[in-house]
């Protein structure tokens, strides 16, 4: 994640990822955050390590990175 992500964030946000996600793990993470309240869109590029999600309403960063932990994809510090 970027150092300077909000608890709660409301646009566009960029999660860096610890390593690639597994196969079928990035869809799964697609998914999952797509479907958190007041996210619009959900996106993960294996090849840069991103998770790109966009929030049309506040979206606690907590929330994503609990998707990611249950997913075995951990989010860089």
């Amino acid at each position: 994640m970027m150092r300077n992500t909000p608890r709660a964030f409301v646009g566009t946000v960029m999660f860096r990822l610890q390593d690639p996600p597994a196969t079928g793990v990035g869809e799964a993470v697609e998914r999952q955050v797509g479907n958190l309240p007041g996210v619009s869109f959900c996106d993960v590029d294996e090849a840069a390590g991103l998770l790109i999600v966009t929030a049309r309403e506040p979206v606690e960063r907590a929330d994503v990175l609990t998707v990611l932990d249950r997913l075995d994809c951990r989010a860089a510090q």
